[in-house]
Formats: C-alpha cells, structure tokens, sequence
C-alpha cells in the first residue's frame, strides 16, 4: 500500500511539473506574441482611405516605427470621432493636430517636433475673392471639414457663415453649387485629389497666398509618454537624412 500511495503521489507530483511547465510555455509565447503585436493606433484626420495623401501618411508612419521599435497604423477618422476616440483610449494618440490640440484630455503629450507645416488654403470656383489671412474670409461662405479646431481657433469667433461638411468632395460641391464661396482646406489633402478629378469639380482652383501655415503634431496618451522623447528625436533625423522629404514629395 505504502508503494502505491508513493507511485500516486510522484504521478502527481510529475503532472503538477507538467501544467506548471505548460503554463509556463504558454504564458512565454503569449507575451512574446503581444510584444511582436505592439500596434500603435494614431488618428488620421481629414485623410480618407485608399488616397495617395493616406499612403504617404502611413509610409512616414511606418519609417518612423521601426525607428522607435513599434509598428505604427493610420486610422482615418473623421475629426470629432476621433478626438472621442483620443478621450476614451480607443486609439493610441493622433497623428496630426494643430498646437494646443485637446487640452480637455488630461496628460494628453504633444510631441515638440512637428509632424508637418501645413499652408492652409481656401479653395474656390469665383475668379473675383481676394483673401489674405484669417479675417479676410469673414465676407464669404466657408465651408470646412467638420471638427477641425484650426477652423474653430480661427474662424468661429468672429464668423457666422460657416459650413461644416462630412468629407472633402461635400465640401468642394457645396462651393460648385453656389452654396459656399471658399472651402477651406491643406494641398497635402487636396492636391491629389484634385489631379485625379473624377467626381470633383474640376472649375476648383486653390487662392493664393494661403490664409496660414501652421505647425501640425503628435499626440499621445499619457501612457506612451516615455515616447515623447524617441519619437520627436526619430522625426528630426528623417528630415536631416532626407527620408522625410523625400515621402513628402511622392505626394504630388
């Protein structure tokens, strides 16, 4: 009997071993995988899928990545969704926003290297609009995208004609039908699109000078702060070593 009760204790003692080894293995590999997996997901603004302005995103986005060691994917969203996103923790941070960007989000970092120095321009049909700077739109009808916070900064406190819209070709028909004078936009967004044409009013032509230039950055959540630092270093050396540029300019 004391035999028996030995070999059942030491079969025991050899299955505990197993599980512990099972588990062990398990939780290796399972870690291992959600290293390899570490996805970064940043909001893209204004930006549509399956545009080359998007491909041009999220190739400096995926340069950038292996750079700071985490894999980098764009996620086009429309402006106000996406800074809901941004509050809740749905997406990692945003990929392009103006200075001051969402100071409701508590800890929310602003990378001091900008992603991008956007001129933002008016885009219409009528030969006759002169413009030079914010104030000089407050005589028309602006249409805009919907959410962007360049718009509310600069146009909302002093305009009351203004025209939020859902996408680009929206914003760009409203100006063909008569039904806003200026739609107000970046050429990083709008010049691909408007050498495609197809659907767009192909009368739209861009005013010149454009209203501002204006810095555009990352965002993160406060749980990627330590990324502030690699990140915002990464950008420079890009644009010291041409890479950045060289993206940039496959976008015309």
């Amino acid at each position: 009997m004391k035999i028996v009760a030995t070999n059942r204790e030491g079969q025991r003692s050899v299955r505990k071993k197993n599980k512990l080894i099972l588990l062990t293995v398990f939780l290796i590999a399972n870690s291992y995988s959600v290293a390899c997996s570490d996805v970064l997901k940043f909001g893209l603004v204004g930006v549509e899928d399956q545009t080359k302005s998007f491909e041009v995103a999220q190739s400096i986005a995926d340069e950038l990545g292996v750079r700071i060691g985490h894999q980098i994917s764009l996620i086009s969203l429309p402006a106000e969704r996406a800074f809901y996103y941004l509050s809740v923790g749905k997406i990692d941070g945003d990929w392009s926003r103006i200075d001051g960007f969402g100071q409701e989000i508590p800890g929310l970092v602003q990378v001091p290297e900008p992603i991008a120095v956007h001129p933002y321009t008016a885009y219409a049909v009528r030969q006759d609009i002169q413009i030079n700077g914010w104030q000089s739109l407050k005589p028309y009808k602006v249409a805009h995208l919907a959410g962007w916070a360049v718009i509310a900064n600069n146009l909302a406190p002093f305009h009351r004609d203004l025209v939020p819209t859902s996408d680009v070709a929206s914003g760009l028909n409203f100006v063909r039908a008569g039904r806003a004078d200026i739609f107000v936009c970046i050429p990083f967004i709008m010049d691909p699109l408007l050498e495609l044409g197809g659907a767009l009013p192909k009368e739209i032509h861009a005013l010149q000078p454009p209203i501002d230039f204006l810095n555009m950055y990352i965002y993160l959540l406060p749980k990627h702060a330590q990324l502030e630092a690699v990140i915002a270093r990464e950008l420079k050396a890009m644009k010291s070593g041409g890479s950045f540029n060289s993206l940039i300019s496959t976008v015309k």
